[in-house]
């Protein structure tokens, strides 16, 4: 299994490199070197590392969940649930709370890391609210089966807060993390409250044009990549114009990070190493994933 993983990254470094290597067609270069605008507030560590452990929180039992007593729970005390969610059909896990001043939104991650690479699957749909762009099909699939849900849970937070909220925070690791961006870029349109996400080891989303649009209208965005972790790797750079959504902070080591500059793509962060580590992508900040 590892072996065909690491097969299928290697190509996939390889086509990244051959791709680069001839975008000189006019069209695309131009919606690559869009100017993109960089979140309006500064990266927290601190933040960050609490905001992974509710993205963990989402591989716990829906009923654990639900009564917030599970193993990861425990690390975020003062929350208030409202709702754990799952499709069935698309085997879609998210819930939705509230602590004193924020609701949050958290979006589970793969339960099979080797079997979802493998099996990885790079087919592209037309995305409803921007039809010019186009994102990856099963992602898109998974967060529209429980994108209502999601909506009527925020509601019932935001009724329950009150005025005492005053953010919409959407967070998730992993494939959790491209159905956070998903879920993101339609969140920030239904509510007028600011609306922010952080994200970790995120696979690519969707195209070129999907990013431009992705951070015209939520440019809020931290996308954390840690060390060599090889889920962001996947789908291929320029395999069907797929890119990722800025803004990456990306850690060389557990300790230290670098701010990536505005495309998404920046060839000294993430992009300049072949990501072949599992351990990484499990190991956010040094913190084990997922539901301890």
């Amino acid at each position: 299994m590892i072996k065909s993983i690491i097969s299928c990254i290697i190509v996939s470094f390889l086509m990244t490199n051959l791709c680069n290597s001839i975008k000189i067609n006019g069209d695309q270069q131009q919606q690559l070197n869009v100017k993109n605008s960089l979140p309006s507030f500064p990266y927290d560590q601190a933040a960050a590392e609490i905001f992974v452990q509710f993205a963990y929180a989402a591989y716990c039992d829906g009923p654990d969940i639900q009564n917030w007593n599970c193993t990861t729970c425990k690390f975020l005390p003062g929350f208030n649930i409202v709702s754990a969610i799952f499709n069935v059909t698309t085997n879609t896990q998210a819930y939705v709370g509230y602590t004193s001043n924020q609701v949050v939104v958290s979006f589970r991650g793969s339960m099979d890391v080797d079997s979802w690479i493998t099996n990885f699957k790079f087919l592209e749909t037309i995305y409803p609210p921007y039809p010019q762009a186009k994102v990856h099909d099963g992602f898109y699939r998974g967060w529209a089966s429980v994108s209502s849900q999601v909506r009527a849970s925020i509601d019932i937070a935001l009724a329950k807060c009150g005025s005492n909220c005053q953010q919409i925070w959407v967070v998730g690791h992993s494939l959790g993390a491209a159905l956070a961006t998903l879920c993101v870029a339609e969140v920030q349109g239904w509510y007028t409250l600011p609306t922010y996400s952080y994200t970790y080891g995120s696979p690519r989303v969707g195209d070129s044009v999907f990013v431009e649009y992705f951070n015209q209208i939520h440019k809020n965005n931290y996308r954390v990549v840690n060390q060599h972790d090889l889920v962001p790797h996947v789908p291929m750079e320029g395999l069907l114009d797929y890119h990722h959504v800025p803004t990456e902070v990306y850690y060389p080591t557990n300790t230290t990070y670098i701010i990536c500059n505005d495309s998404g793509e920046d060839p000294i962060c993430s992009d300049s190493v072949i990501g072949l580590s599992i351990y990484d992508h499990l190991h956010y900040f040094g913190i084990p994933c997922c539901c301890k």
